[in-house]
């Protein structure tokens, strides 16, 4: 390593390369190679280059970047919501990883959140071994996988179905979208099944990511919400257990009907029912993640993660 190692928001640098970078590194992680960008006329912007764009719009001072001299080699998205700080995966080009480099942007990650009032910390890592390390010497302990799955658009579809099934529920016509109908419920069940609420996320979703959205009712009551689009299933959050079960349907059935090949979603593993169910039926393990956090923290244990970057 040659040059002053730096560490900075993302507002003092353009993003198009960081979003080149971080697409390369996750094609090269076992599990991610079908990510790979394409490279066409036209072609629209991939997922993680929405989810990235929108973490630095909304929360610039927490998206963190890392230089060896004048060159960036890396970076770490942070927010901090309901006093706890979700750092998604740092992205560091190969020779800088288990190395001080990858050290100083942890840090600097995490004094993020101590400065903004944060009293939890958590990250999902897909880097392997050297990071899991890393954030372990920082205090955060792996506290369940979190698992890639894939399942062919069909057999989506028809699982989808028979899991929607359990609890009734339906989608939101254009027009209730438009008034954000039931964003008090999206925020109640947010706080209840991730910890946070961040409304910001649920306008990305729906503008950016142009998902569908289906709400699931046990009684009066809202249980579960459930996303799905083209390049999406999740994220999903419910209640109650039937309750996830029905909105993991939902999400199904909105993914599959925008998919040509398969759907791919992030299952937590104490969502056991929800990776049984799609096990059974055929799906793919095809990578794991870990979930690391300083406090056992939530189970997550009736969510489907939106994406590997917006958690």
């Amino acid at each position: 390593m040659t040059g002053k190692v730096k560490v900075q928001p993302v507002s003092r640098v353009g993003m198009d390369p960081l979003v080149a970078m971080a697409e390369q590194l996750r094609a090269s992680l076992p599990g991610w190679e079908d990510t790979a960008p394409v490279i066409a006329r036209g072609q629209a912007p991939s997922d993680l280059a929405l989810d990235l764009r929108h973490l630095a719009l909304h929360d610039g001072d927490g998206f963190l970047t890392v230089s060896v001299g004048d060159e960036v080699v890396g970076f770490a998205p942070g927010y901090v919501r309901s006093r706890q700080l979700n750092i998604a995966q740092p992205w560091l080009l190969p020779e800088h990883q288990g190395s001080e480099v990858a050290e100083q942007l942890v840090r600097r990650a995490l004094a993020y959140g101590e400065r903004s009032g944060a009293a939890e910390s958590a990250a999902l890592v897909h880097g392997g071994a050297s990071w899991h390390g890393l954030f372990f010497r920082f205090g955060l302990r792996a506290r369940f996988s979190v698992y890639r799955i894939a399942l062919a658009a069909e057999t989506a579809r028809v699982v989808g179905h028979e899991l929607a099934r359990f609890l009734p529920g339906g989608e939101l016509t254009e027009d209730a979208l438009k008034r954000r109908a039931g964003s008090a419920d999206l925020e109640r069940l947010d706080r209840l099944v991730r910890g946070v609420s961040r409304p910001m996320d649920h306008e990305h979703w729906l503008v950016e990511r142009r998902l569908r959205l289906a709400k699931v009712r046990d009684g009066q009551r809202i249980a579960a919400y459930a996303y799905g689009g083209p390049g999406q299933c999740g994220p999903v959050a419910a209640a109650t257990p039937e309750a996830a079960l029905a909105g993991l349907g939902w999400a199904l059935q909105l993914a599959a009907a925008g998919a040509e090949t398969d759907v791919h979603l992030l299952v937590p593993a104490p969502f056991e029912a929800g990776v049984e169910h799609l096990l059974e039926a055929g799906a793919r393990c095809l990578a794991e993640s870990v979930w690391m956090s300083r406090s056992p923290g939530s189970a997550l244990d009736r969510y489907v993660l939106p994406s590997a970057t917006v958690s």
